[in-house]
């Protein structure tokens, strides 16, 4: 990071690990069997990447409540984090936004549905140690504490895990560091984390950055 800067921008996309196209549905097994128990699905060659064997669904295969519970998943998964860390204050603000090409795309061939654009503001304020969200109609504020996730690392600091919940499974997050980069170019709040996040890995979703710079 060069010297004086007071301010570090940044761009994180988040997207669902759900695989959707004209063949079906695709995500891992282990999706399917969390999400939607009742939908059967066979292995395939994951679309992007063929050396990944997935779980692949048609779309017929989807009743009227799952591929509403799809579409809900895909709206609150798909963002974009236009972040902005001050220096001086030690705040880091983030605008979130969804409503790519991508997923809107999805929502219109897939869903026949039309997306309207979503966005909210987060900010961790690092003096006083508290999250706020903002949404169009309510808001919330967190500790630290309450909120922040500790790094397992391996690999001399350049890879780690995190763990989270999901359904009632207990997931371990793949990290990837970026030792270029100060650790407030981050989409989560880590107590111990020393770089910047390049790249997170979980079940559902794929966090990954897209940009930076600095003023």
């Amino acid at each position: 990071m060069p010297k004086d800067v007071q301010e570090i921008h940044f761009v994180y996309e988040q997207k669902s690990n759900y695989i959707i196209n004209d063949e079906g549905v695709f995500a891992d097994t282990l999706l399917f069997q969390i999400d939607f128990p009742d939908t059967k699905y066979i292995l395939k060659k994951h679309p992007s990447d063929s050396t990944v064997i997935c779980g692949f669904s048609p779309h017929k295969g989807f009743g009227n409540n799952n591929r509403k519970k799809l579409k809900s998943i895909i709206y609150h998964s798909n963002e974009t984090i236009n972040a902005i860390h001050y220096v001086v204050s030690k705040k880091t603000i983030f605008n979130v936004v969804r409503g790519d090409d991508e997923t809107k795309l999805i929502f219109k061939k897939y869903f026949r549905e039309r997306f309207y654009n979503f966005g909210y503001r987060q900010e961790f304020d690092f003096v006083k140690k508290i999250e706020k969200i903002t949404y169009p109609r309510v808001s919330y504020e967190h500790e630290f504490s309450k909120i922040s996730k500790k790094i397992e690392f391996i690999e001399s600091q350049n890879h780690g895990f995190y763990s989270s919940s999901y359904g009632d499974f207990i997931i371990k997050n793949l990290v990837f560091f970026n030792k270029r980069l100060p650790k407030f170019v981050s989409p989560i709040l880590f107590v111990n984390n020393e770089f910047g996040i390049e790249k997170i890995k979980n079940i559902d979703v794929t966090i990954e950055l897209k940009s930076v710079y600095y003023k």
